[in-house]
């Protein structure tokens, strides 16, 4: 026997809402970008964060902290962008198990079209849907959730 909506406790409903809404949302996002730019949402964050590195270069390991994913996730995700030309994988010289990505100028020029694409995607899929102090108000339930979780040395909060 399942439980209706309305029967749910009311932490575990906004939790399915949410969910729902980011998974909508996320494919809204990456059919957008791959018309628009040819590029995946998962290859346009990995771009995004190389391109907004100093240097235009980051650590492949830094690029699944900063986004939250695998290590192979980045790892295949490059692999992708790299045969396209728009990113290349650097050795650190000083220490050789570090790999970095590294923007190529096709990759600058790409990001060049996919951003303001995706902050079209963006606007239209979600933030139209909301007012400036709601987009305020959910960032700040977000992060403090988001942080909540974190903790530093002797089990003190971050962020």
């Amino acid at each position: 026997m399942t439980q209706n909506a309305s029967e749910r406790p009311a932490g575990l409903a906004a939790w399915a809402e949410l969910s729902g809404l980011v998974d909508q949302v996320r494919v809204l996002l990456n059919r957008d970008l791959q018309a628009t730019t040819g590029l995946t949402l998962a290859e346009n964050l990995v771009l995004c964060q190389v391109a907004m590195a100093p240097g235009g270069r980051l650590r492949m390991a830094d690029i699944a902290a900063n986004l939250t994913i695998a290590k192979s996730a980045v790892t295949k995700t490059v692999d992708r962008l790299e045969e396209r030309g728009l990113l290349r994988r650097e050795r650190d010289l000083a220490d050789r198990r570090t790999v970095y990505a590294a923007l190529t100028p096709a990759g600058e020029k790409v990001f060049g079209v996919a951003q303001p694409a995706y902050l079209d995607a963006v606007e239209r899929h979600f933030a139209a849907h909301l007012g400036d102090a709601a987009i305020r108000r959910l960032y700040q339930l977000s992060n403090r959730i988001r942080t909540s979780g974190r903790s530093g040395p002797q089990g003190t909060a971050t962020g």
